[in-house]
């Protein structure tokens, strides 16, 4: 391996002119995309969060304002609100025999807006209409793990080698004639691991490979000795949505309501792996360490639809129902990965990819809500929601390439299907300026082939002034960790077996605080 260090390191002097050439499309969306940005844990306003979001039916609020348009209708008053919150995301991963914690802490607005409402004097047919500017966050994608333990059986480096069996290494090489990572199918990270000398053929063969991490007794592979692993992933980012909301109120009774929404996403995601040998000297190639980064950042905007009611049939009863159009998005997501690689004999390196990006669109489910709620005056409120969300309608579409995601849109139309979401609230006065408030959120994943289940619990207060000033405060939480068993790669083969990759187990719990500050005038 190391007599193809030399060659290597002048192939990387190029790395400047790849990095700066123009980037054509190379295709990795899929179903998963589609449903990480079609999905909806709504945040808002303190006050809805505090009751679950069961506000269909209720309205009066800003974060209901993005559930049905009709709550706008409500409002008897103008209202300014703003809301920050803290997000807290907490990881406890168990993987080659050693537990690890792992947290992850960001600041946020989920909510602020304006509600202007107009009188008309008349006591019936339209009593007021209402204009409102709201915005609300409608995903919340904070998240870190990582993992970490010794390895002697097998490594990722293996799976790397494997994975290019069939392929000529002369299509690997970085040169400026030839750009393997646009005019290959070959994955980033091993042409990556290729020129920093983490990879090697063996011996009168240019298809098949072995790793830095294994040794070579003629031709039978075996690993060389234990590497320690090391493995993160982080994400941040948001969807939210910016309302331009028409609102009316019909003789105290029906209350109806329109919204033109801009959806903005904004997703990052970073990975880091690494091994390092316990002992070099186990490794003919003396492997010490390597490090392989992958970055990847989506960006867009777009657009929906929705209107909604909310009736009043006699006092106390109130019945609400709204709808949404799919949102029309258009995104960017671009990516990159970086390898690094060090030997006992000091060599080393470090590679970046070229920056790679492609603008797709996708279009997300309709969604339908119904609620119920009871009011006993100005005491007390319980309130219960459906919401129904049919994800085997997400769409990918490329223009350019008109039939590329038809597969993925296949394994749409197949592997997924009708989400049903509940969700309940209650809220208590105990005095005219003081209320106590609890709610119950339960998410049906969609997934046909995974009965995973999200159940999130709220409480909160209230206070308002008699100048109009209120403040609400609210904390939220995930009611049972949610639990996935993972492999950091695929199991490795062996002319005489298979040697499998380790399995660890993840455990991921998170809780929000909300804080809304307002006035109404």
């Amino acid at each position: 391996m190391r007599q193809n260090r030399r060659m290597k390191t002048v192939m990387a002097v190029m790395l400047a002119f790849l990095a700066g050439s123009a980037a054509a499309p190379v295709y990795g969306q899929n179903m998963w995309d589609a449903y990480r940005y079609s999905q909806q844990f709504n945040e808002g306003t303190a006050r809805s969060v505090a009751m679950g979001n069961a506000m269909v039916a209720l309205g009066g609020d800003m974060g209901a304002i993005s559930i049905n348009p009709a709550a706008s209708g409500v409002y008897t008053y103008n209202e300014f609100i703003f809301t920050p919150s803290i997000t807290v995301a907490d990881n406890r991963t168990d993987y080659l025999g050693t537990r690890t914690s792992t947290g992850k802490t960001r600041f946020g607005v989920p909510n602020f807006g304006f509600v202007s409402t107009f009188n008309t004097r008349q006591s019936r047919g339209l009593v007021s209409w209402n204009l409102s500017l709201v915005f609300n966050k409608t995903n919340n994608f904070t998240d870190r793990m990582s993992a970490q333990g010794t390895s002697a059986g097998s490594s990722y480096l293996q799976s790397i080698a494997q994975g290019l069996n069939g392929l000529h290494a002369t299509n690997l090489d970085m040169n400026p004639t030839s750009d393997p990572f646009f005019n290959t199918n070959a994955s980033w990270q091993s042409i990556l691991a290729w020129n920093t000398s983490l990879l090697d053929t063996l011996p009168d063969s240019g298809y098949d490979y072995y790793a830095a991490t294994e040794n070579l007794n003629g031709y039978n592979i075996s690993m060389g000795g234990p590497v320690n692993q090391y493995y993160v992933r982080e994400q941040t980012g948001n969807i939210s949505e910016a309302v331009l909301n028409f609102g009316g109120n019909i003789s105290n009774k029906f209350y109806f309501g329109v919204n033109l929404g801009i959806v903005n996403v904004w997703y990052n995601y970073n990975e880091s792996y690494s091994e390092s040998a316990v002992d070099s000297r186990n490794f003919d190639s003396g492997f010490q360490s390597f490090t392989r980064h992958y970055r990847q950042k989506t960006s867009g905007t777009g657009v929906n639809l929705k209107a909604g009611i909310i009736y009043l049939p006699f006092k106390g009863l109130r019945i609400g129902a709204s709808i949404s159009t799919p949102t029309w998005l258009y995104l960017t997501e671009e990516w990159e990965e970086r390898v690094t690689s060090s030997f006992n004999d000091g060599y080393s390196q470090d590679l970046l990819s070229p920056l790679g990006q492609y603008d797709y669109r996708l279009n997300t489910p309709f969604r339908w809500n119904v609620g119920v709620a009871y009011t006993i005056g100005h005491f007390a409120a319980v309130s219960v929601d459906y919401e129904s969300v049919n994800y085997s309608k997400m769409k990918l579409t490329d223009y350019d390439y008109p039939g590329y995601f038809s597969e993925d849109n296949m394994a749409i139309s197949n592997d997924f299907a009708t989400a049903d979401i509940f969700r309940a609230g209650a809220e208590l006065h105990l005095t005219p300026q003081f209320a106590l408030r609890a709610g119950y959120q339960y998410y049906n994943e969609g997934y046909r082939y995974d009965d995973l289940k999200t159940q999130i619990g709220s409480v909160g207060i209230g206070y308002v002034g008699e100048s109009g000033l209120f403040i609400d405060a609210t904390y939220q939480q995930r009611l049972k960790k949610s639990s996935e068993n993972f492999s950091l790669y695929d199991d490795i083969i062996y002319s005489d077996g298979i040697e499998a990759a380790p399995v660890g187990t993840n455990r991921y719990m998170n809780w929000k605080l909300l804080v809304s500050v307002g006035i109404r005038f």
